[in-house]
């Protein structure tokens, strides 16, 4: 037995070889596999179901039309053994095509990799700030799986912000009169944000190649989609989550 339980969520749209490679990288990585059916139009009662399998203290996904580079479990476990104070950590990730070649914006390949790591603000203006291959601690998924069934198709991205909760950073005063970390926007001196106890750590590494075909879910996404888990999570839109947290991270004058 590992301590990590995977879940792999399988359709009968994906072709049998990209399912057969997905395998292939979950046999060379330190998880318990449990390849569970899904359910088509309700991706909230299917992940909630796969998180729910088996009894390991970490939880992750993988989606079988994607790769997981190899090591990226490791990566993540050592990660959140180095920071015992978070609840996830994730690993970055690779736009390809249905043949794995590069993903490529103007001659740029596409790469959600964050050196400065976790942003609140970023986390609910940009839907692939939190993307790629993350790693929970089981104790923080399991009382949240009745919200992800509610949630719908953005189940995970209601997951990561009830874990979260960016919209309850807390400020402290200017610190670097107390050789403190400088603040994110220095002409906007006085308030800075703190790094909260309940974030995520991001692993700088690509962990998975997110394939690009014309039966990704995320395609039939919907604005309604994303107010409904705002409003799981307390919120009217989800334009109104995102003020908040904009008001509740932006630096502030004296």
């Amino acid at each position: 037995m590992h301590l990590i339980d995977c879940h792999i969520l399988t359709l009968p749209r994906f072709p049998s070889q990209w399912v057969r490679e997905m395998r292939n990288d979950l046999d060379a990585e330190p998880v318990n596999q449990h390849w569970l059916p899904g359910i088509e139009g309700q991706l909230g009662d299917a992940r909630a179901a796969g998180y729910a399998a088996g009894v390991a203290p970490f939880v992750t996904s993988a989606d079988p039309d994607d790769r997981i580079m190899p090591g990226t479990y490791a990566a993540l476990l050592q990660a959140l053994h180095d920071n015992p104070g978070a609840p996830f950590a994730w690993a970055g990730e690779r736009l390809v095509d249905e043949h794995l070649e590069p993903w490529s914006i103007r001659g740029q390949v596409r790469e959600h990799v964050w050196p400065r790591g976790y942003d609140p603000i970023s986390h609910v203006c940009n839907g692939v700030h939190v993307h790629g291959v993350k790693l929970y601690r089981r104790e923080v998924v399991m009382p949240l799986l009745d919200q992800m069934r509610e949630a719908g198709r953005c189940c995970e991205f209601m997951l990561d912000l009830a874990i979260v909760k960016p919209w309850t950073v807390r400020k402290s005063a200017h610190p670097l009169a107390k050789g403190g970390i400088p603040p994110i926007h220095p002409h906007l001196h006085k308030t800075v944000q703190l790094p909260s106890p309940t974030w995520p750590v991001h692993v700088p590494m690509v962990g998975r190649l997110w394939r690009q075909h014309r039966d990704n879910g995320f395609r039939d996404f919907k604005t309604s989609d994303f107010d409904r888990m705002a409003q799981g999570l307390g919120f009217e839109t989800m334009n109104a989550l995102r003020d908040v947290v904009v008001r509740a991270c932006s630096p502030t004058k004296a």
